[in-house]
């Protein structure tokens, strides 16, 4: 038992590392699945045409969205 006055030193909460970007904050974009390039069409002789994600704008990832960012739960 505390008695007024004396209080028990709070101890910080447990940060654990994120378990999607394991500590990074960055994790795999969604909508291209990690290319970076999303196929937009085809051209006139079928092939496929590329062009940069949206989502990531060329770059692969985003930022994490089970952690936001912080890399830390």
């Amino acid at each position: 038992m505390t008695t007024p006055g004396h209080q028990k030193p709070q101890t910080p909460p447990v940060r654990r590392r994120c378990h999607r970007c394991h500590g990074s904050g960055r994790a795999p974009c969604q909508i291209c699945g990690g290319s970076g390039q999303v196929m937009t069409g085809t051209d006139g002789l079928g092939r496929p045409k590329f062009d940069r994600c949206s989502g990531c704008f060329g770059l692969r990832t985003t930022r994490c969205a089970a952690c936001g960012g912080e890399g830390f739960l």
